[in-house]
C-alpha cells in the first residue's frame, strides 16, 4: 500500500449484530495481512473481543463519542503508522460525527459496510428507524447475519433498499454461510413468459434459484444452453445438461448440471453444446437420489462452434 494513501473501512451496525466477528474474519482472510499494518478502532465494546489476530494488527478502543476527535486519530496514526484502518463504529453516535471528522493526511474513506442481526432486525427497524436509515445511507454492502431460509427476505430487502437503494445485500446463515436468496422481481428473466429464456449470464442464478424455489418453476417451460453428458448413473432416455460456472472465485469452477429426459437422449453426443427447451418437473430421480428438478426436453438444437 502506498505510504500516502490509507484506506479507511467503516463497519457499523447495532450492538451484537456480529461486527467484531466480521472484522476478524475479513482480516484473517486477507492473503496479504502479514505484509500490511492494520489499525482497528473499536467505538463500542461488544460481547466478543477481537482476538487471535496477527502481530500486524493493532486494536484501539474509543468508547466515548467525545473522544473520537481529529487529535485522537492523528495520535493513532503517528503511533501505529497503519496501511489500513478499520473503524467498528457505534451507530448510536450518528454517522455525521464520523464523516465530518477531519482525517489524518493520507487516510481516505473507502467503503462502509453495515452488519445486521436478522433476529433483531424487525424490532430495531420499527423502533429506531431514523438511526437505522442514518446507519445505512452510505453503505455499499449490507450483511444480514443469522438468517434462516424461511425468513421474510422481502421485508429485509424492502426495508434496507428504502434507506440505501444502491446497496448490495448479502444474507448469511450460521451453518450454511452465504445464502443465495433471489426474489422473483429481482430475477434477470421473466417467470411469467410462456417460455422462460435463460441466457448464459443468468444460468447460475437460474440454477440456484430453481433448486431453492422449485415451486416457481414446476410445470413451466424453460430454454437454456448447456453441455450434454451421459454419466454411468443415467437411465436410458436420460442425460445431464450443464455448464462450467465460477461459483465464488476462479479457482472454484464447477460443472452444475440437471437431469434431463428425452426420447433422443442416447443419440445426443457427449460434450455437445446445445440449446434446450423443456418442461420442469419436480420428481424423484435416481440420478439425484432424491426429488429434484428434471427437465423434459421438447426441443434440442446444436449450437455451432463460433
Amino acid at each position: 500500500m502506498s505510504a500516502n494513501r490509507v484506506p479507511v473501512f467503516v463497519i457499523n451496525g447495532f450492538l451484537e449484530s456480529g461486527k467484531t466477528s466480521f472484522i476478524r474474519d475479513a482480516i484473517l482472510r486477507d492473503p496479504g495481512v502479514e505484509n500490511e499494518h492494520f489499525l482497528v478502532i473499536c467505538c463500542e465494546e461488544g460481547v466478543e473481543d477481537i482476538m487471535d489476530l496477527p502481530d500486524t494488527v493493532d486494536v484501539h478502543i474509543i468508547d466515548e463519542a467525545e473522544d473520537l476527535t481529529e487529535e485522537r486519530l492523528q495520535q493513532l496514526n503517528d503511533l501505529f503508522a497503519p496501511t489500513y484502518v478499520v473503524i467498528e463504529y457505534n451507530s448510536i453516535w450518528g454517522m455525521k460525527l464520523l464523516y465530518e471528522l477531519p482525517l489524518p493526511d493520507g487516510w481516505r474513506l473507502s467503503q462502509q459496510f453495515t452488519i445486521i442481526d436478522a433476529l433483531t432486525f424487525r424490532n430495531y427497524y420499527s423502533n429506531m428507524k431514523a438511526i437505522f436509515a442514518d446507519m445505512l445511507r452510505l453503505s455499499t454492502r449490507v450483511y444480514v447475519n443469522r438468517c434462516k431460509r424461511d425468513d421474510d427476505f422481502r421485508f429485509y430487502r424492502d426495508s434496507i433498499k428504502a434507506c440505501a437503494p444502491r446497496t448490495d445485500i448479502f444474507y448469511l446463515n450460521d451453518e450454511e454461510g452465504s445464502l443465495d436468496i433471489m426474489l422473483e422481481e429481482d430475477l434477470p428473466y421473466d417467470l411469467t413468459a410462456p417460455v422462460i429464456d435463460i441466457n448464459d449470464d443468468s444460468y447460475l442464478i437460474w440454477y440456484v434459484d430453481m433448486l431453492d424455489n422449485i415451486d416457481r418453476y414446476n410445470g413451466k417451460t424453460v430454454e437454456f444452453s448447456a453441455v450434454i453428458t451421459h454419466p454411468e448413473e443415467c437411465r436410458p432416455g436420460y442425460f445431464f445438461a450443464g455448464n462450467d460456472v465460477m461459483t465464488c472465485c476462479e479457482e472454484d469452477i464447477q460443472f452444475l448440471s440437471l437431469v434431463c429426459h428425452s426420447p433422443e437422449a442416447d443419440s445426443l453426443e457427449d460434450g455437445a453444446y446445445m440449446r434446450l427447451r423443456g418442461e420442469v418437473r419436480y420428481e424423484f430421480a435416481p440420478e439425484y437420489g432424491e426429488e429434484d428438478a428434471v427437465i423434459y426436453i421438447t426441443h434440442a438444437e446444436l449450437i455451432p462452434e463460433s
